[in-house]
């Protein structure tokens, strides 16, 4: 097998221009970075892309795979593109006010595709290895009381995953080349004012500077309802620049523990897999829903102390999104599904699933479950970012990640079969044979 691992900085500026952010940035805690791999076993290579962003809408994926399937000559299923979701880093996807299409991404997706041409001239053989590990910083954040109602809470009882999954490759000589390593937890330690990659940013970092010149990518697991355990009883405290470099450092030790324990992987070829499942969307909301929200919207941007803050831009946000809706209703035109991306790459022995949304970690354990549970990883953020996809018993309980479908202009929240549908077009993904 050969490979070529690379990276290069998108801290912004780039193009002169800024990206949107969730903050006013005020410095830069961390360098930023787009890192590739190009894995080649076979007649066509498969080309990793990981972005230390919040996270990469659908249509700016479907842009950025196009450009460079046509520079490269790779299809266009085997490029995977993943966002770490730091929550300090780059929005380069719709929500709220915010898009992901500028001159700033014009940038990013021409140094990209620069990083790869000139990967593609770097192939050298290499051994892999796969191995496992643990870190323990992350925490199921959603706390359901004894009515069976959600609060954005540490709840130790959930459903967490504190594994690290970790492939390496290596010379002849045994030195490193680079390391792929995912974690199930959201990068919230963060909302700036500084730019950072928040914990994946530091681990990657951190790896790369004990390996220099190795190459170092954080694959994120499917943690839309994991969070850093920064427990305050009740809540969760906000976290500090100390708390995501310590974090950060907890697991590049996690992966250079796994670095320790791997075993050899035989890889004869790459396989790839691709479908476009429809999620079922309920009814939308009443017309005296929406204009609870309106006027709800308005209110609260009235009684802001900020006017400029985010959280005004959010208020915006929501009646824009209550106009769309109404719009959709009188124009009889409401939409009743909506479309996401599963992705699957068999590499020997390993399976990897690919979602493209903000899915609840339930679905990554039953993603393994149709597998080998110790050789099928599962990864959120995959070929863009879209809004939660919960399970149906957390449909009924409600809670933060239940009604951000609005955020992500989504017209309608999901259908409790969403659930039946999602596992389905799992199993058949990982049904496919070569």
């Amino acid at each position: 097998m050969e490979t070529a691992f690379g990276k290069v900085s998108i801290t912004p500026p780039i193009n002169d221009t800024f990206p949107d952010f969730f903050f006013q940035p005020e410095g830069v805690l961390d360098e930023i970075c787009a890192r590739v791999a190009v894995l080649k076993a076979g007649l066509s290579p498969v080309i990793i892309i990981t972005l230390d962003v919040l996270g990469i809408g659908v249509a700016e994926v479907a842009d950025l795979e196009s450009a460079i399937s046509e520079e490269i000559g790779v299809a266009t299923e085997r490029i995977w593109i993943v966002g770490s979701h730091s929550h300090s880093a780059p929005i380069l996807c719709p929500i709220d006010l915010y898009g992901g299409f500028s001159p700033y991404f014009t940038g990013l997706k021409d140094r990209l595709i620069s990083l790869i041409a000139a990967l593609m001239l770097q192939l050298q053989p290499v051994t892999l290895q796969f191995g496992r590990s643990t870190c323990d910083f992350n925490v199921n954040r959603r706390r359901i009381d004894e009515n069976g109602n959600c609060s954005m809470a540490p709840n130790p009882d959930g459903v967490v995953d504190k594994s690290v999954p970790v492939i390496s490759c290596r010379r002849v000589d045994n030195t490193l080349v680079g390391v792929l390593f995912s974690y199930c937890c959201h990068p919230t330690i963060l909302l700036g004012p500084k730019v950072s990659g928040d914990y994946p940013g530091w681990a990657q970092l951190t790896l790369e500077e004990e390996y220099d010149p190795a190459v170092a990518l954080f694959l994120p697991g499917v943690f839309g309802n994991v969070r850093p355990c920064l427990d305050a009883g009740d809540h969760f405290r906000s976290g500090t620049e100390a708390d995501a470099i310590s974090c950060g450092q907890a697991l590049a030790k996690a992966v250079e523990d796994g670095l320790e324990n791997c075993r050899h992987l035989s890889i004869d070829a790459i396989h790839t897999w691709r479908s476009k499942p429809r999620l079922p969307l309920a009814n939308p909301l009443s017309k005296d829903e929406l204009d609870q929200i309106a006027a709800q919207s308005i209110k609260s941007q009235r009684q802001s102390d900020s006017p400029t803050s985010w959280k005004d831009g959010f208020q915006v946000a929501q009646r824009q999104w209550v106009q769309q809706v109404r719009s959709e209703q009188v124009e009889d035109r409401m939409p009743t599904y909506q479309t996401y991306t599963f992705s699957r790459l068999q590499l020997g022995e390993l399976n990897w699933v690919g979602l493209s949304g903000e899915f609840f970690l339930e679905y990554g354990i039953y993603a393994q479950r149709q597998g080998d549970a110790e050789t099928t990883l599962a990864f959120g953020y995959t070929q863009g970012c879209q809004t939660y996809v919960p399970t149906a018993e957390a449909l009924t309980q409600g809670g933060y990640e239940v009604h951000a479908y609005k955020r992500w202009k989504q017209s309608a929240p999901f259908k409790p079969e969403v659930e039946e549908v999602v596992e389905k077009a799992i199993a058949d993904l990982m049904a496919r044979q070569p």
